[in-house]
């Protein structure tokens, strides 16, 4: 009764953000991993596909920055309209182009980027104002299995599409264009779910106002973890060449990929609603044990054993654990500040400033590195070497939590 109990509890605002999440995941998925994968398929280099993401996140970066100007006391569906509509653009051009995608790498990043920072801002906000601390282990219990859902469509439709591609036309790209063109149509039908959106805003932006927010110490720890964590993004694209190498078969991957979502669909869940804020501590530092072993078996075996060790311990278990706890900090953060409501976009956009440059810094320093080194064996010590940053990451996220316990927040 309890766990129906904190489901009722959600606000009309959360289950929204959930339904426009869970629709954004299912085009995530395939634009991060099988995106990632056409272009290898096409060019067989871990380069180029550094050069698209660089591009990417810094739009994303700078698109923050952009909102935070441009749409102060705006309601948030408009974020979200124009967020989709890029991202109906992108899916588009890469349809159109085909094959020539590659020689539009940096438009095609930017112009990604640009409709995941609309989307971002907008998502935040949402979260923001539709929870509270008592409730949101559970909303992202239910956002993470909304996720999961979408990425058992996800992977599941990728793979049926890019199998019937091959078998109508006989053309080894064919079920790819197939793929896209299904986003695309995705992101217009969204404009459904958009038109119920309870509109939100933020009042507050300034860039002098995100670099004075370094002054509050829980706040400044968790500016360091988000450059940290930006450190880590070229993980992300690594591991898809990688898991196509081992499964040697886009279907298999799409498969393993919809089994571990529906895996994820109850484990998330049921982690959510096990979460009690005095537990948090403890399991976020269980979760990043099993991240770190995840995270250095997976490149070391390069094998199914290694493959089903990441999914297992580090996507369905050790993910969540650390994830949830580090998210309520993040907003506990934001809430605390007798300003919060007004700042919240301030807080937003550091958050996305630090990570952006460490984003950049990772993303650019594989790409040098791939023009210099073997690239498979490059891309394995790289993902084992940076999963050891989710240490870093554990001992800062324990400073935010000890900042704000001292400033007067209790755990209850």
């Amino acid at each position: 009764m309890e766990f129906f109990e904190k489901l009722k509890a959600l606000s009309y605002r959360a289950r929204q953000a959930i339904a426009l999440h869970s629709v954004f995941t299912l085009a995530e998925t395939i634009g991060g991993i099988f995106f990632s994968l056409y272009l290898w398929r096409l060019t067989n280099s871990l380069q180029l596909i550094a050069l698209y993401q660089f591009f990417f996140w810094l739009a994303l970066m700078l698109g923050f920055v952009l909102i935070g100007y441009g749409f102060k006391n705006k309601g948030m569906s408009q974020l979200f309209r124009i967020g989709f509509w890029l991202q109906f653009v992108f899916y588009g051009l890469i349809v159109i182009l085909g094959e020539k995608s590659v020689d539009w790498l940096v438009l095609l990043g930017l112009l990604g980027g640009l409709g995941n920072a609309f989307y971002w801002a907008g998502h935040e906000v949402m979260v923001f104002s539709g929870t509270s601390d008592k409730t949101r282990e559970m909303f992202y219990g239910v956002l993470m299995s909304g996720e999961s859902i979408a990425r058992i469509a996800g992977p599941a439709l990728a793979a049926g599409l890019i199998w019937l591609g091959v078998k109508l036309q006989g053309e080894e790209f064919f079920g790819y264009y197939l793929l896209f063109a299904a986003m695309a149509l995705l992101f217009l039908s969204a404009e459904l779910v958009i038109k119920k959106t309870k509109d939100v805003t933020f009042e507050r932006f300034s860039l002098i106002g995100v670099f004075k927010l370094y002054q509050r110490k829980a706040w400044r720890w968790n500016l360091w973890r988000s450059f940290v964590d930006g450190l880590m993004i070229s993980r992300y694209f690594v591991w898809s060449v990688l898991a196509y190498l081992i499964l040697e078969s886009e279907v298999w991957l799409g498969t393993m990929m919809s089994v571990v979502g529906a895996l994820g669909i109850v484990s998330n869940v049921l982690i959510g609603h096990w979460f009690k804020p005095k537990l948090r501590g403890k399991l976020n530092s269980l979760g990043v044990v099993l991240l770190v072993i995840a995270g250095i078996a997976y490149p070391l075996l390069l094998n199914p054993a290694g493959l089903a060790a990441d999914q297992i311990l580090g996507e369905l278990i050790g993910a969540p654990l650390f994830t949830f706890a580090w998210l309520a900090w993040f907003y506990v953060a934001v809430e605390t500040d007798y300003e919060g409501k007004k700042r919240q976009f301030e807080y937003y956009a550091g958050h996305e400033i630090w990570q952006g440059v460490g984003r950049m810094i990772s993303i650019g320093g594989f790409w040098l590195l791939a023009g210099q080194l073997e690239q498979i064996n490059l891309a394995r010590w790289w993902f084992g070497g940076l999963s050891l940053l989710f240490i870093i990451q554990w001992w800062l996220v324990k400073q935010v939590r000890a900042s704000l316990v001292k400033a007067g927040y209790k755990e209850e």
